[in-house]
């Protein structure tokens, strides 16, 4: 069966994924022509304190230093032009941030043609990105909640489930409900429960994720731990860094897969150890 693109999930994802850049999140970058004195230089970055300087020939900033490298010969003897893989426009989007921060200590943030900014891992701290990785968590989440529902129904829950699950997420229906809030049995999951039901099933994850049962699971409940950290305030990057980078490679694998969805299919045993 074909099933439409829910216009909400299009319109969190249009918003989210165009809405943020690399210009969010860079710091300016600080520049010292090349005839500075080196010591000069070294103590700025120390008390600044900054990780990486541009360094300015005839007015341009050709190259760097950073401040774990920079040693007391003249500065311009240690000028270490951009390589392409740290160089990235403004406009850059948060994903390929992530990929590149994943590989590189530092990006260079280039508007027209010009190194105008810096990104280092901790930048990512700031709210623009703890805003736009709750998005995506968010928009994870409700892919696989469609998936699961439109693969199995609410009937099917009690069947699949172990009566631990299906029990809290009765008790959390029966208590919205009070509160006149419908919602649906699925929508009361956990999403550890929502993202094993899909990596239960063989046609899913092939479909979706492309992925082993136990490298979903173990995704899931990394996201899980991740939306927890950013909606308490929490270290992210010390905490969360593996997640971050799973999220940010798996993204577009998730949220862009087709539509079809195939019929119910046979089940692996429900492993209520792997949910928190």
């Amino acid at each position: 069966m074909s099933n439409p693109t829910d216009p909400t999930e299009e319109s969190l994802r249009r918003v989210f994924q165009d809405g943020f850049s690399a210009g969010d999140l860079a710091e300016p970058l600080a520049s010292f022509d090349a005839t500075t004195d080196v010591q000069v230089v070294r103590d700025f970055m120390v008390n600044r304190p900054l990780r990486v300087v541009g360094i300015r020939v005839n007015g341009l900033i050709t190259g760097y230093v950073e401040q774990d490298d920079i040693d007391d010969r003249p500065l311009c003897e240690q000028v270490i032009p951009f390589a392409e893989e740290i160089v990235i426009t403004s406009s850059a989007p948060f994903q390929d941030i992530v990929a590149r921060l994943n590989q590189d200590r530092f990006l260079t943030v280039t508007a027209l043609g010009q190194p105008v900014g810096a990104i280092v891992r901790n930048d990512l701290e700031k709210a623009p990105m703890r805003m736009w990785l709750f998005g995506m968590v968010t928009l994870v989440e409700m892919r696989i909640t469609r998936v699961v529902r439109e693969s199995y129904g609410n009937e099917a829950l009690a069947e699949i489930l172990t009566a631990s699950r299906y029990e809290k997420a009765v008790q959390l229906q029966n208590e919205r409900s009070r509160r006149n809030r419908s919602v649906d049995l699925i929508d009361c999951l956990q999403f550890g429960d929502k993202g094993q039901l899909l990596a239960r099933s063989a046609e899913l994850r092939e479909r979706y994720w492309n992925r082993s049962r136990k490298w979903i699971e173990k995704v899931v409940k990394e996201l899980e731990r991740l939306r927890n950290n950013l909606a308490h305030s929490q270290d992210i990057i010390t905490e969360n860094w593996e997640a971050i980078v799973r999220l940010s490679e798996t993204l577009d694998r998730i949220l862009e897969a087709p539509e079809d969805l195939p019929a119910k299919s046979s089940l692996t045993p429900y492993d209520e150890s792997t949910i928190e």
